[in-house]
C-alpha cells in the first residue's frame, strides 16, 4: 500500500513538472517535457533557471545602474553647456572691447594722418620761405655758404647742414628753429602713426582670433545641445509643428508674406522720414551758411563746417541680440516650404533681449497674451510681440521676435545693448525663443554674417 501511494506521488510530481515545462517553454531555453523522469534533472533545471534569474537580475541592476548613469551624463552636459555659454558670453564682451579698441585706432589713425599732412604742408611752406631767405642773403653777398644750401632739395638736406645754416642765418633763427622742432615733432608722429598701425593691425588678428575661438566654442554648444534631453523634447515639438496639415503651413506662408509687406512697408516709411530730415538738415545748414557768408562771419562758418564734420565713429558691428545665450536651434534659409528669414535663440526663457545696434524703434508690437508654444499663430502675424529698429546708417534694421514683452516705444532711441524686451513665445512659436533678424535695405540677411559668431 506504500508503494502504491509512493508511485502516486511520484506520478503526481512528474505531471506537475510537465505542466510547468509545457507552460515555461516560451520563457526557459532548455524546457522539461513530460521525458523528464529523475531528480538530478530536475534539480538541474532548477539550477538553470536560478542562473538566468540571476542573469536578469544582473541585467535590471545594470538598467538601473545606465538610468543613474544617463541622468549623471545630463547633468554634467548641463553643467558643460551652462560653462560654454560663460566662455561665449566673456568672448562676445572681448569682441566687442576690441572692435570698440580698432574703432579708436582708426579714428586716431585718421586724425594723426590729417595732423602729419598738415605738417608736410607747413614745412614744405616753411622750406620755401627759409630758401627765400637765403636766396636774398646770396643776392647780398653773403655766399659763403648759401651757394651749398640754396642747392638742397628740401628741408630734410638743409637739416643736415644745420650748423652751416646757425652760422649763416643767427637773425632767422626762430624759423629755423620753428621748422626744427616741426620736422622733429613730424618725425614722432610718423613713428606714432606707424605704431598705432602696427596696433590696429594687432588688434585685428587678436579679432580673427576670437572669432574663430567663439565659432568653434558655439560649434561645441550646438553638439553639446543636441544631446540634451531638453533640446530632444523641443525637437520633438518642431517635429509636431512639421507634420501638420498643409492647410495650416499654407496659413503659416500667407501670414509670413503679410508680415514681409508689414515689415518691408514700415521700413520704407522710416527711411523716407530719415532722408526728408536730412535733407532739412543740409538745406538749414546751407541757409545758415549763406547768412555768415552774406555778414561776412567766415570764422564762424569755418567752425560750424568743423562742428559738422563726422567723426569716423563706428558701433557698426552688430552686438549678440540675447545676452549670455547663444543656442541658434535654427538658422537663417529654407524651412516648412518658406524661408526662415532670421535666426532662433533658443533655451533662455525670460531672458534680456537688447538692441544689437543703436538706432530708433520704428515697430513695438506688445499686445500678445499668449505666451506658451503652439503649432499655430496667435498674434502678430506671426511674430507676437516685437520690435523693429532703424539703424542710424539707414541702410539696415534689426527685428526681434516672439517676447514675451517689449519695453520700448516707436521713436524712442536705443543705444546698442539696451535692453528692449524678454524672450517669450509668443505668436507662431513652438516654445521660448528669440527670432533675430538682419535687414538691409528692407531685405532680410544671413546674421551670421554680421554677428561675432
Amino acid at each position: 500500500m506504500k508503494k502504491q501511494t509512493g508511485r502516486r506521488l511520484v506520478a503526481a510530481v512528474l505531471a506537475a513538472v510537465c505542466c510547468i515545462g509545457m507552460a515555461g517553454q516560451n520563457t526557459l531555453r532548455s524546457p522539461m517535457t513530460a521525458e523528464a523522469t529523475t531528480i538530478a534533472e530536475l534539480e538541474a533545471q532548477k539550477a538553470e533557471n536560478n542562473r538566468r534569474i540571476q542573469e536578469y537580475e544582473a541585467k535590471l541592476a545594470q538598467f538601473k545602474a545606465d538610468q543613474k548613469a544617463q541622468e549623471a551624463y545630463q547633468e554634467a552636459l548641463n553643467e558643460k553647456i551652462n560653462v560654454l555659454q560663460e566662455n561665449l558670453q566673456l568672448m562676445d564682451t572681448e569682441l566687442e572691447s576690441i572692435k570698440a579698441s580698432i574703432s579708436q585706432l582708426s579714428d586716431e589713425i585718421a586724425d594723426m594722418e590729417v595732423t602729419i599732412e598738415q605738417q608736410e604742408k607747413d614745412i614744405d611752406k616753411g622750406l620755401k620761405e627759409f630758401k627765400a631767405r637765403l636766396r636774398a642773403m646770396y643776392v647780398n653777398g653773403n655766399d659763403s655758404l648759401a651757394s651749398v644750401l640754396v642747392g638742397a632739395t628740401d628741408f630734410y638736406d638743409l637739416l643736415s647742414k644745420y650748423e652751416m645754416i646757425s652760422c649763416i642765418a643767427r637773425h632767422d633763427d626762430e624759423l629755423v628753429n620753428n621748422l626744427r622742432d616741426e620736422l622733429e615733432s613730424y618725425n614722432d608722429n610718423l613713428k606714432l602713426l606707424e605704431a598705432q598701425k602696427e596696433q590696429e593691425k594687432k588688434e585685428q588678428a587678436d579679432m580673427e582670433a576670437k572669432q574663430t575661438e567663439m565659432k568653434n566654442s558655439m560649434s561645441e554648444l550646438q553638439q553639446a545641445y543636441a544631446e540634451s534631453e531638453a533640446e530632444k523634447e523641443r525637437l520633438a515639438k518642431e517635429q509636431e509643428l512639421a507634420n501638420q496639415s498643409i492647410a495650416n503651413l499654407e496659413e503659416q506662408n500667407r501670414l509670413a508674406n503679410e508680415a514681409e509687406d508689414a515689415i518691408r512697408n514700415e521700413i520704407a516709411r522710416a527711411e523716407e522720414e530719415a532722408r526728408r530730415a536730412q535733407e532739412q538738415a543740409n538745406r538749414l545748414a546751407a541757409e545758415q551758411a549763406e547768412r555768415d557768408r552774406q555778414s561776412g562771419n567766415q570764422t564762424g562758418q569755418t567752425q560750424t563746417q568743423q562742428q559738422e564734420t563726422p567723426k569716423n565713429y563706428n558701433d557698426g558691428s552688430f552686438g549678440w541680440p540675447c545676452p549670455g545665450h547663444y543656442y541658434i536651434s535654427s538658422g537663417f534659409g529654407s524651412r516648412w516650404g518658406t524661408t526662415h528669414k532670421g535666426i532662433d535663440i533658443a533655451q533662455n526663457q525670460g531672458a534680456a533681449v537688447v538692441a544689437s545696434r543703436s538706432g530708433t524703434v520704428i515697430r513695438s508690437v506688445n499686445t500678445c497674451t499668449h505666451n506658451y508654444g503652439k503649432s499655430a499663430n496667435c498674434c502678430g502675424n506671426g511674430y507676437g510681440n516685437h520690435v523693429i529698429i532703424q539703424h542710424d546708417d539707414g541702410t539696415y534694421s534689426t527685428l526681434y521676435g516672439h517676447m514675451e514683452k517689449t519695453i520700448v516705444s516707436v521713436g524712442q532711441y536705443v543705444n546698442k545693448g539696451d535692453t528692449i524686451g524678454y524672450v517669450g513665445s509668443t505668436g507662431w512659436s513652438t516654445g521660448y525663443h528669440l527670432h533675430f533678424e538682419v535687414r538691409k535695405n528692407g531685405t532680410a540677411v544671413d546674421p551670421a554674417g554680421y554677428l561675432n559668431y
